[in-house]
């Protein structure tokens, strides 16, 4: 008996015209119910794969029957389709369920049904019983079996949607550790104004990143506070001093995140975790894919990470032991931005 293809290779399931009407030839002579199925299948989405299961189900082998480009672009328009003819078909040929795959140039499937005699060929809902196909495969003993589709699933509406989510501009953000990034960090927990010093070219660099498009956002942990080393407010005037140090420099800061919590505490918000970032997230529209992170401690490293943003480090190089590196290592603000600038 002849082998079903579930198990095949992609190219092996998609096959010629001449050799899917021989094969259906065959499997019915061996008592096989042959089902098919058409379409453009320019896109998969969940509303193909349902179709494809239920249709499946109708017999016991199924043919899909996939309109050729030259066929998707006389009704659907010129700028259609979106894939190839052989991407769509191998693609759908990996769907489960799916025993062979052909593409065909007509419009409708008429001519090739009348070749392939399908016991049952299957129509969308939108097409109903009284379809074009519905003559043709009644003539050759078959029936048309229609789709329960579900609402909603529309290649031309997730095409509408992908245009409308790129035409919005994509967010991006340099996220900017503070203590060892932007000002020396000295001994620790700096909460006064005379300890503040900013790092040398940490304004000068910023200078150049306040004129692109990108966020310019400060994430930083202050456990001196959880700590009980100096209070919030105290925290809250250092603060306020340095924003006002950068826009008197022509610097932009869009927001100023920090965690006040001990390491102990078990916040979301301190770094490694990325709490502070998702809040900016929130806030900003930020899409983190196209964002980077500068900082100067591995838990900065680790964070960006986390959070599936580029990484640069200053300085020092990550352990061994973490088994992680930064995208970029840099001796300074000046080489981290100009990375970022290109």
């Amino acid at each position: 008996m002849l082998q079903l293809a579930t198990n095949m290779y992609l190219s092996q399931k998609v096959i010629s015209l001449k050799k899917l009407i021989v094969l259906a030839r065959q499997l019915k002579n061996q008592g096989k119910k042959i089902v098919t199925c058409n379409g453009s299948f320019d896109i998969i989405h969940v509303g193909h794969i349902k179709s494809i299961q239920e249709a499946k189900r109708q017999g016991d082998v199924l043919f899909i029957l996939v309109n050729s480009d030259q066929s998707v672009k006389s009704y659907k328009g010129p700028s259609r389709p979106i894939i190839g003819e052989k991407d769509r078909a191998e693609t759908v040929a990996g769907i489960e369920g799916v025993d062979y795959v052909t593409i065909f140039d007509d419009i409708t499937p008429v001519e090739i049904l009348d070749k392939i005699k399908p016991h049952i060929h299957c129509n969308g809902s939108d097409w109903g019983v009284n379809c074009i196909e519905r003559d043709i495969v009644e003539k050759n003993g078959g029936r048309i079996h229609v789709l329960g589709w579900e609402k909603g699933f529309s290649t031309s509406k997730l095409i509408q949607k992908i245009i409308n989510v790129y035409s919005t501009p994509v967010v991006k953000a340099v996220f900017l550790d503070r203590d060892g990034t932007i000002n020396n960090n000295k001994d620790g927990y700096i909460h006064k104004e005379e300890d503040f010093e900013f790092l040398p070219g940490v304004v000068a660099s910023l200078q150049k990143l306040t004129k692109t498009n990108y966020k310019i956002v400060i994430v930083t942990n202050q456990s001196g506070i959880g700590r009980g080393k100096f209070t919030n407010k105290q925290y809250k005037t250092l603060t306020t001093y340095m924003l006002k140090e950068f826009k008197k420099n022509g610097v932009r800061i869009d927001k100023v995140y920090y965690c006040p919590h001990h390491p102990e505490a078990g916040c979301e918000c301190r770094k490694p975790k990325i709490g502070m970032l998702l809040q900016a997230v929130k806030d900003f529209g930020i899409s983190l894919n196209d964002s980077w992170f500068i900082g100067d401690d591995d838990r900065d490293v680790i964070a960006g990470r986390n959070a599936n943003v580029k990484t640069i480090k200053l300085g020092a190089h990550m352990p061994k032991e973490l088994k992680l590196e930064p995208n970029h290592y840099v001796k300074n603000m000046d080489e981290a931005v100009g990375m970022i600038l290109g």
